[in-house]
């Protein structure tokens, strides 16, 4: 089938390869709605479903899914047509300047630039970071995304773990990279040479520092320091450690904790063996369960 109709900038048209679909978000960007199978336009309700390699793109971000239901509404005052929601299903990816995002769904609220992903899990890719988590929100006009449940933001031996992870963005020449992560609840830093637990923390990505709150420890191998508040800097591994304060008064006390090598205990340790009977004795006769020497005894004697 061939043809297309218009209504002030809302437009469909069909074509040999595949069926388009455009609307008017604003003045600056437009939402276009492609695929390469069906697209199902329901005026009643106001939405455009479209399947198989279904693709929105909307100014520099462009959004791909098994299946798009796109949601508009009539603008009064000027008959334009706008979307306003977006919903996607099966295989969601994002792409934009600053960031690609992997999901199993998504609803992108185009009045707020939010986009909401939900999967098992959601991967973003960022630079060379790399973040996962259960859900995660990007807020494009913030430069910001937020994850939620089972976060795990790692980059190379790095790896920062919390409920909930804030993570910004900053153009570095031609780049877009995370430049600090702002982590809540059961936060856990690692690396090669430790390990920083706290229940709130933020990541400097570039300087590779952290500051912690919170029931802070720093783990090294056995050893252990807790306190409140810490200063990690994970590039040289010195980190400083203190408590809150309060009118110039300490809360208490940092307090270390060293535990010996449990395994070189045991190789340093001295082995003491159970003394082992002569042979003279074990051949030596017995008489009512008692050892008699009377033999050794006699020929000791005659010896001499």
């Amino acid at each position: 089938m061939r043809g297309w109709c218009r209504f002030s900038c809302f437009f469909i048209f069909f074509t040999v390869f595949g069926i388009d679909a455009a609307f008017c978000a604003d003045q600056k960007q437009q939402v276009v709605l492609t695929s390469e199978g069906g697209l199902e336009w329901n005026s009643n309700e106001k939405t455009l479903t479209a399947e198989e390699k279904a693709l929105v793109v909307r100014g520099d971000t462009a959004l791909g899914a098994d299946k798009i239901t796109a949601y508009y509404k009539d603008n009064p005052a000027n008959k334009d047509s706008e979307v306003y929601l977006v919903k996607a299903f099966g295989d969601v990816i994002i792409t934009t300047p600053k960031q690609t995002v992997y999901a199993d769904s998504a609803v992108y609220e185009i009045e707020k630039s939010v986009i909401i992903l939900k999967g098992n899990p959601v991967k973003l890719l960022a630079g060379q970071e790399q973040m996962t988590a259960r859900i995660l929100e990007l807020w494009q006009n913030e430069d910001m995304a937020v994850a939620r449940q089972n976060v795990v933001a790692q980059k190379d031996a790095r790896r920062l773990e919390a409920d909930v992870v804030r993570a910004y963005f900053v153009k570095k020449g031609k780049k877009t990279e995370v430049e600090r992560f702002e982590a809540e609840s059961n936060v856990v830093i690692t690396n090669d040479k430790e390990k920083v637990q706290g229940d709130e923390g933020v990541y400097l990505v570039d300087k590779e520092t952290a500051t912690l709150q919170g029931n802070v420890k720093i783990s090294q191998g056995n050893n252990f320091i807790i306190g409140e508040v810490a200063d990690i800097n994970m590039k040289t591994g010195v980190s400083r450690l203190q408590m809150l304060s309060e009118k110039g008064k300490s809360k208490g006390q940092v307090r270390g904790v060293f535990i010996p090598d449990s395994t070189k205990e045991k190789e340093s340790a001295v082995k003491i063996e159970k003394p082992k009977t002569p042979a003279v004795l074990k051949d030596s006769e017995s008489v009512d369960g008692r050892e008699t020497n009377e033999k050794i005894l006699s020929s000791s004697d005659e010896g001499e």
